[in-house]
């Protein structure tokens, strides 16, 4: 599923700033927020390119943000790897 970045996103911005912030374009799967940046996961890959082409550059909670494609794929961290002291778990 396309996934859109937010970037320079104010630490004050929860789940649902960004729901309504995004609300417009199409049905929102997941939004993930990390530390002043997070990722919108849309079901449909035009909703995602009008987010970015409408909603780069515009303020939330306060800030501009950044608006644009995630440039990876989103990780499965089940079939990731966790080493620890003296064993590696597979998950």
């Amino acid at each position: 599923m396309p996934r859109v970045y937010i970037g320079r996103l104010s630490h004050r911005a929860r789940e649902r700033d960004v729901e309504r912030f995004f609300k417009g374009f199409g049905k929102i799967v997941e939004v993930d927020l990390k530390n002043g940046y997070g990722f919108v996961e849309f079901e449909d890959s035009r909703d995602a390119e009008d987010a970015v082409y409408e909603m780069n550059g515009r303020e939330l909670c306060g800030e501009r943000v950044i608006v644009e494609h995630a440039r990876a794929p989103r990780r499965d961290i089940r079939s990731e790897y966790i080493v620890g002291r003296s064993m590696c778990m597979h998950i």
